[in-house]
């Protein structure tokens, strides 16, 4: 028996079957992070993989613009069939007016009363509605008075089987496009794969944390929720910035992401717990220091967390301007 090593199974395709709102979540994502990326190397991964992106994004919302009308044709088939109960009474009048209920005839044309149009399929109810029109039609000659009320029942039933098969006409559509998104899907985590996990892969082979700089695995095994805590705009040097933990229960293992957003190469943040006044701790910086460009996941004690320490903060060691964004990881 032929064994599949781990290694060569593409967990991007794995992890998404079943749920296309993950593989968008998971594309759009890294997507939105190599587009802004001004490294030529990079660059190259976002372009070659862009057409995979589009094809895959085009079909994804096909199918929703499908699914919606989709919904909207079963509606309007629905609430027609509904009104049976309502067309029943006028045409139950207007039958035994020439036929009384219960003689020989009027049984012919409704012999289980009510019930085949009431319960059963769409497709049973849709079936009595013809079976009437059909049964009218052979006493209309014999009775001129039921003409109206067959010509009724008849016009009825084409506008059913009309919206039924505008509906099921759809449907086809729907299922279609979503066997298309499917395919789309594969193909395009082979390429993300390939292209994308390889790329950064090739590019940062001595630092493997920095591809997860580009690609969330947390969108991808569902391990990750995350909520801002801090959106700071680090313009000066040599300054504290309290990163506020209400409602934050803070261990050794908690988790934090980092991101510094900066165009220059020298921004620095130091990030550390810190004892005394959220903004001035007496501590002197701890914990690890961040460059332009870092996103990353560490934990309390990688920050220099101590059960006495208090707040979070961040201290940048230069004057170069920095956007820091601090998120806490559930």
């Amino acid at each position: 028996m032929e064994r599949i090593f781990r290694m060569l199974q593409n967990s991007f395709e794995i992890q998404t079957r079943g749920s296309h709102k993950k593989a968008v979540s998971l594309l759009t994502d890294t997507v939105e992070k190599l587009q802004a990326s001004s490294n030529p190397l990079l660059v190259l991964i976002y372009t070659t993989f862009l057409p995979f992106f589009n094809a895959y994004i085009a079909l994804n919302d096909a199918v929703g613009m499908l699914e919606g009308t989709y919904k909207g044709k079963t509606n309007l088939f629905e609430n027609l069939i509904d009104e049976v109960d309502i067309k029943l009474r006028q045409w139950e009048g207007a039958i035994r007016a020439v036929f009384i209920e219960d003689s020989p005839t009027e049984i012919e044309i409704f012999p289980n009363k009510r019930g085949p149009f009431q319960t059963g399929t769409y497709e049973q109810r849709l079936g009595a509605i013809r079976i009437l029109r059909d049964k009218l039609l052979e006493y209309t000659a014999a009775n001129p008075l039921l003409v109206p009320v067959q010509a009724d029942v008849a016009a009825f039933y084409t506008l059913c089987d009309t919206a039924r098969a505008t509906q099921q006409g759809k449907e086809g559509n729907l299922n279609d496009a979503r066997s298309q998104r499917e395919a789309q899907r594969v193909t395009t985590m082979q390429a993300y794969m390939g292209i994308v996990y390889g790329g950064l892969l090739q590019q940062f082979y001595t630092d493997l944390n920095r591809v997860g700089d580009f690609i969330d695995f947390g969108i991808l095994y569902d391990l990750v929720s995350e909520d801002l805590l801090a959106d700071i705009d680090a313009t000066t040097g040599n300054t504290v910035f309290n990163v506020p933990l209400d409602g934050v229960t803070v261990t050794g293992n908690k988790k934090f992401r980092i991101i510094v957003k900066d165009d220059t190469d020298s921004a620095i943040v130091l990030a550390y717990f810190a004892v005394g006044n959220k903004d001035t701790p007496s501590d002197p910086p701890k914990g690890i220091a961040l460059n332009a460009g870092d996103n990353r996941i560490v934990t309390a004690a990688e920050l220099g967390f101590d059960p006495t320490h208090t707040f979070l903060n961040l201290f940048t060691a230069n004057a170069v301007a920095a956007q820091v964004q601090v998120y806490e990881v559930a």
